[in-house]
Parts: C-alpha cells; structure tokens; sequence
C-alpha cells in the first residue's frame, strides 16, 4: 500500500492528523488572512528596517552594521528544490500520457466518469466559493475513505437498493408514460390518415413487417441455378447415330445433268446493230 493510501486510511494516525491539521490552518489562515497583504507588509517593513540600520550605522560608525554582519550568501534554494522537482517531471510523462487517453476517448466509461465528475465540480464551484470547496474537499479526503472501508458492506447493500429502486421507478415511469402517451399517438395517427396509410402501404409493398425477422427474409429469396462450364455440357452429352449427317448415296452409270437455269450459267446471245440492217 502507497503512502498516500496509508494517509488516508489513516494506518499512522499522529502523521494523518498531522497532515489533516496542517491542511486546515492553512486553508483557515487563507480565509482569514489576506496572504498578499501580509507579505507585502513583511518585505517592506524588512527593507525599511534593513535600510535604517545600515545607514545610521555607517553615519555614526563610518561601517555599515547590516552588510557587515549579514548573510553574503544566498540560502541554495535550487538545490533544494531540484530533486523533488525533477522526480515531479519524471513522472509527468506517464501523468500526460494518461491525460491523453482520458482526453480521446481510448476508454469511454473512464472518459464519461471524468466528465461527470467535472460537471458536478462546475456546478459546486458555481454554488460555492473556491475556499468553501478547498475546505469541504479537505475534509472528505481524509473522512470518506476511512468510513467506506469500515461500513463497507453497509454502504454497499444500501446503494444497491437504491439503484434497484431506481430501476423499478423508471420502469414504472416508462409504462405511465406509455399509457400516457397512447391516446395521442392514436390521435396523430388518425390526423396524418393519408400520411400514415401512405407509409404503411409502403412498408407492407417492401415486405417489413414488424414481425418480420432475419430469417424469414432470407427464406424468401430465391435460390439462383448454377450454370455448368461448356467443358462440363460436352461431357454430359449423350451422343447417337442419329446426331451424325447422312453421307449422299451415288448410283454407277447415272449421269448428272445441271440445269442452266438452277446452276446460274450464263448462255451467250447475239448482240444486232440497228445502224448496220
């Protein structure tokens, strides 16, 4: 179990209560104080103190107090600060990429519990102040989880009662509705008559029928014949004599006389001159 888990569960209940504590002066120091003011009351109230003493001193001593005796150097606050930083941009990689995922859908019901939760924010932010949520956040964080895990059967059966109950309301609701709703679908019906009839009459012409289903449409649809290759035609044919011509029969001795006019031949006439008789 990670850190933050133990902290929450409260499994060290001095450093949780630390933390818990901190949280809250923090955030009522926040309310109470005007951080902006303070701080800019605390730098120049430094300055001027600072200011005063240096020069008073270097006009009644001829050495100024606070340069002598001040830091001269600047605390290493980069030091300090850079491994938690750079631990931080390790991780920020792994936290965009997930970022990315949520952004584009690669898991929509995390994708739409996300956007649940950000509209129940918007909605609490548009009804309470920032500090208001910041506090009452605080206190969840470090309640809610301690609670749900030891009445966790409790809490359990008691949401799922209550998403059984949601479910028949809705039901119920579904059916009122339905009745409701009949007597002026019926009189719709009877107002767009021609309309109506129109598109049923179309619909009984395609053959969609409300009770028609998948199968039965398949089963009406003809099946088409196979055609056989011309190789497959010239292998089931039966062949017989009588499919074969007839050869032409000759007699010896018979002689064969054309006909001029069957065979087309041409007989050759006199040509007469007019001018010459």
């Amino acid at each position: 179990m990670s850190s933050c888990c133990e902290l929450l569960y409260w499994k060290n209940p001095v450093e949780t209560g630390k933390v818990f504590g901190g949280a809250l002066v923090a955030l009522l120091f926040v309310k109470k104080v005007n951080l902006i003011t303070v701080l800019l009351r605390l730098a120049y109230t430094v300055m001027l103190a600072t200011g005063s003493v240096e020069f008073a001193s270097k006009m009644f001593l001829g050495q100024g107090l606070v340069s002598k005796y001040g830091p001269q150097q600047c605390p290493n606050i980069v030091g300090c600060v850079k491994p938690s930083v750079d631990a931080a941009f390790e991780k920020f990689p792994k936290y965009q990429a997930q970022l990315r995922q949520l952004v584009f859908a690669a898991k929509p019901q995390a994708t739409l519990r996300a956007a649940a939760v950000l509209y129940v924010v918007h909605k609490l932010y548009s009804l309470m102040s920032l500090w208001t949520m910041l506090f009452v956040g605080t206190i969840g964080v470090f309640t809610v989880p301690m609670v749900y895990k030891t009445y966790q059967r409790e809490i359990d059966a008691t949401v799922a009662q209550g998403v059984e109950a949601g479910k028949q309301q809705a039901q119920a609701l579904q059916s009122t509705v339905s009745e409701k709703a009949g007597p002026y679908v019926k009189q719709l019906d009877e107002k767009l008559g021609p309309v109506s009839k129109f598109m049923k009459s179309k619909a009984n012409a395609a053959g969609i029928a409300p009770q028609s289903t998948t199968s039965k449409l398949a089963a009406d649809v003809p099946l088409e014949k196979t055609t056989s290759s011309p190789l497959e035609e010239h292998t089931s044919a039966k062949t017989s004599s009588a499919d074969f011509p007839t050869a032409p029969s000759t007699k010896l001795g018979h002689e064969v006389v054309e006909d001029a006019t069957l065979t087309g031949s041409h007989i050759p006439h006199k040509e007469t001159n007019p001018f010459t008789e």
